[in-house]
């Protein structure tokens, strides 16, 4: 795979076979905070959840409405939604890496926990990214 800078796919490419950074960067996104709802639900059920995001606080459905409307939004090409979604991913960065540790003490430390935290924050990292990809012009052409 050749990388160059460009804004147009190359001529006589199939949109079938072209698939674009927004397309990738919403479905690395659902993934992440898929497995974000799927650990919080988790740690409701086994009864080690931070008690200010469980799965009956308003943070915690307002969170992942707006990342999932995020997701979506990666999706469009207009200049004003990436630069929505890439602020939108670096502040969820700096909350994963700042602020989350401060909260996943010892009965959050499970074999899950780790996993969750680990995955969830490479797959923001890749999202972002692939924004920033995006926001640059870049198009990886198949050789």
């Amino acid at each position: 795979m050749t990388t160059t800078q460009s804004t147009a796919a190359p001529s006589g490419t199939s949109s079938a076979r072209t698939t674009t950074y927004g397309r990738q960067m919403s479905g690395v996104m659902l993934a992440a905070f898929a497995l974000s709802v799927v650990h919080t639900v988790y740690a409701a059920v086994a009864g080690i959840e931070d008690p200010t995001f469980t799965v009956t606080t308003p943070l915690a459905w307002g969170f992942y409405a707006v990342a999932f409307a995020m997701s979506a939004l990666a999706r469009r090409p207009g200049r004003a939604a990436q630069a929505t979604v890439l602020a939108f991913l670096a502040s969820t960065l700096l909350i994963a890496v700042f602020y989350y540790p401060t909260t996943f003490g010892p009965e959050q430390q499970t074999v899950f926990g780790w996993f969750e935290n680990d995955v969830y924050v490479g797959l923001l990292v890749v999202a972002t990214y692939l924004g920033v990809q995006r926001w640059r012009g870049t198009v990886i052409r198949p050789s």
